[in-house]
């Protein structure tokens, strides 16, 4: 007769002290990766933040009014660093004939035609380094005030503006637009905001694009010697949760004078 034996003391402390291990390295090994997907996903909510906020402002200065991307801070001041970028969005654009060089235009009737009290015509816009674009350009009076649209006829339009431009362009071009835009970082937030062109565009809302942005001198840049007029420089560093993702990106206009 056969008798049943059970597992020793010393043997259920052996096999207590193997879970117990195997245990340890079990947690530590579901720890580790639900650390590393914790930090995937903030990485890869941060360059989704980021890649937003970018290829917006991208596709909205590519087609901006040559001459009006302007590099401020956060006073308004202009320069080759800053904290904020301004620019028009065009509303319309066209090739008019003849010479600009009066009190009227002649054009091809664009698609979507301008305003009349509302919209600005620009011809040659060769941005003054000291001067907004409606204060003057690099060859004097470029901007002007649509004050009638005609009807069109046999595909050409005719417009009359309040004042004659100083300059024929070379390609005959003629934007228009009626907004200004403006990207600021204050703190670690990109903002966005529009208004009239003219208006103090700070008292406007402040639309939020980005955040966590890590601080610095500047955000928004020009380099003389490496861009041309058409081109700007945005570098931006976001971080969070111990993540850090560095934007260094180059604009450009594809529209020039």
């Amino acid at each position: 007769m056969r008798v049943a034996r059970g597992f020793t003391l010393i043997e259920l402390v052996m096999v207590i002290l193997l879970l117990g291990v195997m245990a340890t390295f079990a947690s530590q090994f579901i720890g580790i990766g639900t650390q590393i997907y914790g930090d995937a996903s903030r990485r890869e909510q941060l360059m989704s933040d980021a890649r937003f906020a970018l290829e917006r402002l991208n596709r909205e200065v590519r087609d901006a009014v040559p001459g009006s991307v302007r590099v401020e801070d956060d006073a308004g001041m202009s320069g080759d660093q800053g904290t904020c970028l301004r620019f028009w969005p065009i509303a319309t654009a066209s090739r008019y004939l003849g010479s600009a060089v009066s009190g009227g235009l002649t054009m091809v009737t664009p698609q979507v035609l301008p305003e009349q009290d509302r919209d600005l015509a620009i011809v040659y816009p060769l941005a003054s380094p000291a001067l907004p674009l409606e204060q003057g350009c690099l060859y004097g009076q470029c901007v002007a005030a649509v004050t009638d649209v005609g009807s069109p006829a046999s595909g050409a339009l005719s417009l009359t503006v309040d004042v004659a431009f100083t300059q024929d362009s070379p390609g005959s071009r003629v934007y228009f637009a009626n907004q200004q835009v403006r990207y600021c970082v204050t703190g670690s937030a990109l903002t966005r905001a529009s208004g009239a062109i003219g208006t103090d565009i700070s008292a406007n809302p402040q639309i939020l694009m980005a955040e966590h942005i890590r601080p610095a001198s500047h955000y928004f840049y020009r380099e003389p010697a490496a861009f041309n007029q058409s081109e700007v420089g945005v570098r931006l560093e976001f971080e969070r949760g111990g993540e850090r993702v560095l934007f260094n990106h180059k604009l450009e206009l594809l529209n020039v004078p």
